[in-house]
């Protein structure tokens, strides 16, 4: 495993309870934005009607042999099988994410249908061709290198097959390097974002048709502003347990905190968008 990747598992370990304090993570075992639409009445929903808006875009159906690429806990994995009726294999760096993801597959009496494996998804040991569907719910920003990511989600893929990818995207290659992303990247330890362009560009030069990108930030705004209200929150009660507990908080939820600010600040200044990708393999 690479310096960069085990910095993301370390990551997520370290940022476990602050999921679990405003993410409904317990419940909804969701680690992406929301989306908010007409036909969602509380946060809850809007976890949750983040995969229906990926299986409607995807053409997922009941039988489809699934690739949750980035699985964290199996929240998608599980949706995709118990609301679907999908074949789904979820993969993540993080053995105790593949842990849980078993554990949530349980108490959901969906073990014997899911299987979980700890493995990078830009270098899989799957074999070719196995998949109708490559998914990546807000996990494909963390891969290495995006382009071998789509790569092997191509090799993946039957005749037919579909990626479908729900995630931020920069709107220039050099708000990267721009302040704000930058903090907001690195407190969640994100080498980079790709934009919408050139993330199309390596599917089409992989291979994939008819490509289709929306730009879904305003209905994921109201994650966003979440986010940026918990940063105050979290300051303030990071400021009590100090005092109270002598509680240290560690740089790394430090800077988890901060990219909250941040990530609300560059949706406002439009140097980022929330975008839904979805490809076809010939």
């Amino acid at each position: 495993m690479t310096a960069y990747y085990k910095n993301i598992v370390d990551y997520y370990a370290a940022t476990e309870n602050a999921y679990k304090d405003i993410w409904d993570l317990n419940n909804s075992l969701a680690i992406h934005y929301g989306y908010w639409d007409e036909k969602v009445k509380n946060f809850p929903q809007s976890l949750l009607r983040m995969n229906e808006l990926m299986i409607e875009a995807a053409s997922i159906q009941a039988g489809d042999k699934v690739l949750d690429a980035g699985c964290g806990v199996g929240g998608s994995s599980i949706f995709l099988t118990k609301n679907v009726g999908c074949n789904v294999t979820g993969i993540s760096l993080s053995e105790k994410q593949i842990e849980q993801a078993k554990a949530n597959a349980f108490k959901n009496n969906l073990d014997d249908k899911l299987k979980f494996l700890q493995m990078d998804y830009c270098h899989t040991s799957l074999p070719d061709e196995s998949f109708d569907v490559v998914w990546g719910c807000e996990s494909i920003c963390y891969a290495e290198n995006k382009e071998q990511f789509i790569k092997e989600a191509y090799r993946l893929l039957r005749p037919g097959g579909r990626l479908v990818v729900a995630d931020g995207f920069v709107s220039r290659f050099e708000n990267n390097d721009d302040p704000v992303i930058r903090k907001w990247l690195d407190g969640w330890q994100v080498n980079y974002l790709e934009t919408p362009e050139r993330f199309q560009q390596f599917m089409q030069a992989v291979g994939f048709m008819d490509m289709q990108h929306g730009d879904i930030s305003k209905y994921t705004a109201h994650s966003s502003r979440r986010l940026y209200k918990f940063y105050f929150l979290a300051n303030l009660y990071l400021i009590w347990k100090r005092i109270s507990l002598s509680y240290r908080t560690t740089e790394m939820q430090k800077k988890n905190i901060a990219a909250c600010k941040y990530q609300y600040k560059g949706m406002k200044k439009d140097l980022w968008q929330y975008g839904l990708i979805v490809g076809r393999k010939p």
